[in-house]
């Protein structure tokens, strides 16, 4: 199982390693290609369909969560229960696809009137025929969602982890070629959509042909269905909470200030965004454990324990990237953007620290999933995320697109990390004081270090590209150095290295 986790793990990183690559340096080619009229309107309606995933009502991770508990006691009577759970699962799975064809039916109909205004009857021909490609897409991905949870339940990440990277290689590659021949954004579309149906039917294969997965009806379990639809009512609000606060800046910045000065916004929006799926794909890997541990009925002390382990892992990552970003990030946005766009790197920090922080408490996330206990936490993010909207409007008043930015990252540290950590102790007794100083451990004080490091290079290199990669090396090879020599116990040396510890 152990292995499970590392390759799977491996296959994470490098597949959002290469979905971040794609998203910075794809986008120009395909920009190039489609040119500015074209690319605006794929975007528009792929952002506008995009909204009715949030009608997925996270039946994945719930599943994902079920199969883990059963999985964690091999009786009889779990394997009935399991195969009943799955099949209730697989058909609000596909109720849940129904609804979408239903409701991107109904919203076909209103695209006139929304887009009607700005567009040419060409482009709104174009703009539908993309609509139903992309809603069909999104129903079949709302479908595969139910199998990846059985996978991820069964801790088979290896499989999971992998296909998700192939699938990024494979659609990168088919882009550049159906582009470069000339087939325009309707091109793109059928990629997305040939790869989802490619990607359910590997995932239905392997879950009933490798995995030997039953499903059979035996009664209708009113209590279950009741918590999976509490816990799926807790998901669909944080999905709510995850559109603000990556969508909400740039649409108040878009009434409030100037669309050149939310164009640089949307930049460093880019990097957090991407900041954030490097940085916390790891945790994924935890839900089945923290399943079992709750399965076994394990103390406070226990899951505290659990928790530290997750967040240092968590943070041996977040650490890297936040102080890396620190290091070059002035380097980078001067060469990606150019140097009059250098707020980008200021703004993209005040969203990405305390996130940053925020990361350490994915451990507990996974324990609160284990527990079905998301309702209370998605009910704090909503708050904050109306404390993200009042403040951001009050403050772009007075300080521009920096309002934007602070807004966030107050609503983020006051609901995030003080509310939460609240809501932790009142819920698992979690000793937060012991648990934040145990998972900052010698891992802060070696990206610190690193940082110490690159500042005289500043002075001595001028050129921008060779300061970079001088810096960055440089910050790398302190942060493992260090972190080999005190940061880290032997049995995290042992649990990264493996083998290669000797």
């Amino acid at each position: 199982m152990y292995s499970q986790k590392k390759i799977g793990a491996f296959f994470l990183y490098a597949s959002t390693i290469l979905n971040t690559f794609i998203s910075i340096f794809l986008t120009p080619f395909i920009l190039m290609i489609l040119g500015d009229s074209e690319y605006g309107i794929y975007r528009t309606i792929s952002a506008f369909t995009g909204q009715l995933a949030i009608i997925s009502f996270g039946i994945g991770t719930i599943t994902s969560v079920y199969v883990a508990k059963y999985s964690a006691d091999s009786t009889i009577e779990n394997e009935k229960e399991e195969q009943n759970f799955l099949f209730l699962a697989i058909n609000v799975s596909i109720l849940i696809s129904f609804i979408v064809l239903c409701v991107g039916f109904i919203l076909y109909f209103f695209i006139d009137n929304i887009y009607g205004k700005n567009l040419t009857a060409s482009q709104i021909h174009l703009m539908k025929n993309l609509y139903i490609l992309l809603v069909l897409n999104i129903a079949i991905y709302l479908f595969r969602d139910v199998f990846v949870g059985i996978v991820n339940g069964k801790e088979k990440f290896i499989y999971s982890n992998s296909i998700k990277f192939f699938r990024l290689l494979f659609r990168t590659i088919a882009i550049i070629i159906v582009l470069s021949a000339g087939f325009k954004s309707i091109g793109l579309v059928i990629i997305d959509l040939l790869i989802s149906i490619i990607m359910v039917i590997c995932d239905i294969i392997y879950c009933f042909v490798v995995l030997k997965v039953k499903i059979k009806y035996f009664y209708f379990d009113r209590m279950l269905f009741k918590t999976m639809f509490s816990f799926s009512l807790a998901i669909f609000f944080q999905a709510i909470v995850n559109q603000v606060n990556q969508n909400l800046d740039s649409v108040i910045l878009g009434a409030m200030i100037n669309p050149v000065r939310v164009a640089t916004y949307s930049l460093a929006l880019t990097l957090y965004v991407s900041f954030n799926s490097l940085s916390t794909a790891i945790s994924s890997l935890f839900t089945p454990e923290a399943s079992r541990m709750v399965v076994h009925k394990s103390n406070a002390s226990e899951l505290t324990k659990f928790c530290v382990k997750v967040s240092r892992y968590q943070l041996l990552l977040t650490a890297l990237l936040t102080g890396g970003f620190i290091a070059v990030g002035r380097q980078f946005i001067t060469m990606w953007v150019g140097v009059e766009k250098l707020d980008v790197y200021y703004i993209a920090l005040i969203l990405i620290v305390p996130m940053s922080i925020v990361n350490l408490l994915s451990g507990a996330n996974s324990v609160l999933d284990a527990y079905m206990k998301r309702m209370g936490r998605s009910v704090i993010l909503l708050i904050t995320a109306v404390i993200n909207v009042f403040s951001s409007i009050i403050m772009i008043k007075f300080i521009d697109y920096w309002g934007a930015a602070f807004g966030t990252a107050v609503s983020v540290l006051l609901g995030q990390i003080i509310f939460m950590s609240f809501y932790y102790k009142k819920i698992f007794g979690f000793n937060m004081k012991c648990f934040i100083k145990d998972s900052v451990k010698g891992i802060l004080p070696c990206a610190l270090v690193a940082l110490v490091f690159t500042v005289p290079l500043n002075g001595c290199i001028k050129n921008n590209i060779l300061l970079l990669i001088v810096k960055g090396i440089v910050y790398v090879l302190v942060y493992v150095v260090t972190l080999m020599k005190f940061g880290l116990t032997y049995s995290e040396k042992k649990a990264i290295f493996g083998k290669f510890i000797k």
